[in-house]
């Protein structure tokens, strides 16, 4: 069956490049759509130009180009080109997106790309992939392929190879790819996790699944909470155990290598309205790098090296109240059903008794914001167990589904 691929690239660099991926998109039996983000000149080539691009934006071109501010253009042209594609996307006349370009063209079909439902194909070739793409990418899923070769010039013997491996990877995800399924909503259960949780989120995954509920684990690296707050309002879930919510703390302090690309963690479950059972695994530590990676204003913290490139520094007791306030706040809009359940004995490996990061009385200070803030009508218990005991994460399981229960 023919489909729709979207090719985003600068024209007035990167016009041959994208011209022999349209090649090779037809030679596969399928149908190119060119959208030029490009701003210095116009390309007759292009199925969207980029007077059309900056239109979608509210802007022309001429205009755009005059102020000289290259981070306003790009912005526009991403707004622009993401315009595009949902609208081709609304239309039924898209099915899988390439963006390629050095870094002005990444920042621009990134930003495009992230636009996509997660599940949706789309793929970035960069001259900048083999760096930190974070940035670029946030919490979507997009193929990344780095060029090795700058893409300028025209195709030659390494870009023509990479070019058209980065098409044929696209065109394998649009072919015989998989889309996010929806039909088990109301049997799908999210869970938050990390390394130091871990133990506990495997016997809640399990006991779960033996109650008939799939589950589906994101790690709490601020593009999995990220990604599993977007597929709750996509609606996938019918409910949630959020054991390890650590997010919430990087994104408060506005440190850590995992701040949340999507403001407002632990939010979302509550303005869906579905049940959530939520815990404080990690709420003690912010997660940085390597050494070099921590600021020069942490690097006096308590620190433990989870790996050479994983350094967890322990969080101040005022802010740890400041999380605790925070945290409260949230879960006070849920609309659905909310239970808080804190394991009095440690939140994480690293910050439970004889871990390098134990500090009781840092933990009483979050509580004590936690309680003082929160709703009376949330049902709120410290239980005597450590976070990773089985015991404790069978408590969570059951709070979870004594809540689904109530909704049947």
């Amino acid at each position: 069956m023919t489909k729709h691929i979207a090719i985003i690239a600068t024209l007035d660099t990167k016009s041959p490049e994208a011209a022999f991926m349209a090649g090779r998109v037809r030679e596969q039996g399928h149908i190119p759509i060119v959208i030029d983000v490009g701003a210095l000149t116009v390309s007759s080539e292009a199925d969207f130009s980029n007077k059309s691009v900056a239109a979608q934006a509210g802007c022309k071109l001429e205009e755009l180009v005059r102020t000289g501010e290259r981070d306003r253009v790009i912005q526009t042209m991403g707004q622009g080109a993401m315009r595009v594609l949902l609208t081709l996307q609304k239309q039924g006349q898209l099915d899988g997106a390439i963006g390629l370009g050095g870094n002005q063209g990444t920042a621009i079909a990134a930003m495009a790309l992230r636009s996509l439902p997660l599940g949706f194909p789309k793929f970035l070739l960069s001259t900048v992939a083999s760096g930190n793409m974070r940035p670029y990418i946030g919490y979507a899923d997009i193929g990344v392929m780095f060029s090795v070769a700058d893409l300028h010039g025209g195709p030659n013997p390494v870009s023509r190879s990479v070019m058209s491996n980065a098409v044929a990877a696209l065109l394998g995800m649009v072919e015989i790819g998989e889309p996010i399924s929806l039909a088990t909503r109301g049997r799908t259960i999210a869970l938050t996790a990390l390394g130091n949780t871990e133990k506990a989120a495997n016997r809640i995954h399990g006991q779960l699944c033996q109650r008939g509920y799939q589950v589906i684990t994101f790690h709490a690296s601020g593009a999995g909470g990220s990604a599993m707050e977007e597929l709750m309002e996509a609606g996938i879930f019918s409910g949630v155990v959020d054991l390890t919510p650590h997010e919430l703390a990087e994104e408060v302090l506005g440190a850590g290598a995992y701040i949340p690309v999507r403001p407002g963690r632990l939010a979302t479950a509550g303005r869906v309205g579905i049940p959530q059972v939520v815990s404080t695994g990690g709420l003690e530590y912010l997660c940085f790098g390597p050494k070099a990676s921590i600021p020069g204003r942490l690097r006096r913290r308590r620190t433990y090296f989870h790996n050479p490139n994983n350094a967890n520094v322990k969080i101040s007791r005022p802010e740890m109240a400041q999380i605790g306030t925070v945290m409260a706040e949230r879960l006070n809009t849920a609309a659905g059903p909310v239970a808080v359940l804190v394991p009095s004995k440690g939140w994480s490996v690293y910050g439970s008794k004889g871990g390098p990061l134990f500090d009781p009385k840092g933990n009483r200070m979050l509580l004590q914001a936690l309680k003082q803030h929160l709703k009376p009508s949330i049902p709120y218990r410290e239980i005597d167990l450590h976070i990773n005991d089985q015991a404790f994460a069978d408590i969570c399981v059951e709070a979870l589904i004594g809540f689904l229960q109530e909704k049947e």
